[in-house]
């Protein structure tokens, strides 16, 4: 683990509006500017010397950025500055996607949910980010915005491979959008860690499933620290749709979700360790969702 430095120098800009931010992005490469959001992990990543940025703009001025709204759809539409705190409070968020608000409250105290954002955890391309998962298995999509107009792209794609994102250069992940949640259905995020030494997920799972009477007509499995990117298990999740609830269909679905992860070893655990995490919480996620679902209201999460 690399010690901690003083930061090193840089510019610093504070817009605004999302137009400037996105003027001031313009043409300049990746490395060479930062978008400070929360700043939860940038501030630690610019003291290890993992980023270098010439430029960094800071967001808090930016208000358009920061609202939790419903659509004329009945989706939900996230600013990406809306802090994990904000999250975690909102009536909206907690009737309609309490997975979400389940999630936040899973996340550092409240001092650190009071800065931390929504759009900071997605952005920073974390393998072990615990909101990534939870939106994923509610079909996310965000907003991409740059001075050539904006583009929405599933959150399922955003991220190729460890460390990095698909937004093009002078992009900035400026909403998160997810559609009405399906009745019947209500989802769970669990992890695991060891908040004794440092609250840093080792394995994080999130499990949303639909029910048909008793048999699961839609189950959605994301993962956080399992491989190097934050990744949906299409293939685990068709082991189960279709068919009835039972504890060898859990079975099957833990066993075909430890397949498709390709967990790493480090000095919090191995992954041995990890792969046993991912089949034990895989198929307690799947029974908390479906017990949740048996009593969800018409709309929920």
């Amino acid at each position: 683990m690399a010690y901690l430095k003083r930061l090193p120098r840089f510019e610093y800009a504070s817009p605004g509006s999302l137009a400037e931010v996105c003027a001031l992005t313009h043409g300049i490469a990746d490395g060479e500017v930062l978008l400070l959001a929360g700043g939860t992990d940038a501030i630690l990543q610019m003291r290890r010397r993992e980023r270098t940025p010439r430029c960094v703009v800071g967001l808090k001025g930016v208000a358009e950025l920061n609202f939790v709204r419903e659509e004329s759809d009945g989706s939900l539409c996230l600013g990406a500055m809306t802090t994990l705190q904000e999250l975690l409070a909102s009536p909206l968020v907690r009737t309609r996607y309490g997975i979400l608000a389940g999630t936040a409250s899973q996340i550092g105290g409240r001092e650190l949910r009071n800065v931390a954002t929504v759009g900071g955890n997605i952005a920073g391309a974390l393998p072990c980010a615990d909101m990534p998962p939870a939106l994923m298995t509610l079909d996310a999509q965000i907003k991409l915005s740059s001075r050539q107009g904006e583009r929405w792209v599933a959150l399922e794609k955003f991220f190729p491979e460890f460390g990095r994102t698909s937004a093009l250069e002078g992009e900035v992940l400026s909403a998160i959008r997810l559609p009405r949640a399906p009745a019947n259905g209500a989802g769970v995020y669990l992890k695991y860690h060891d908040r004794a030494s440092m609250d840093m997920t080792v394995v994080g799972v999130s499990a949303f499933v639909v029910r048909d009477g008793d048999v699961v007509r839609d189950v959605r499995l994301a993962y956080a620290n399992s491989a190097p990117t934050v990744f949906r298990a299409r293939e685990a999740e068709a082991q189960l749709c279709d068919r009835s609830m039972s504890d060898e269909a859990l079975d099957a679905v833990a066993e075909a979700a430890s397949r498709e992860s390709n967990p790493r070893s480090s000095w919090r655990a191995n992954a041995e360790y990890r792969g046993k995490l991912i089949r034990a919480l895989t198929k307690r996620a799947i029974r908390e969702a479906w017990d949740k679902a048996a009593c969800a209201p018409e709309v929920h999460s």
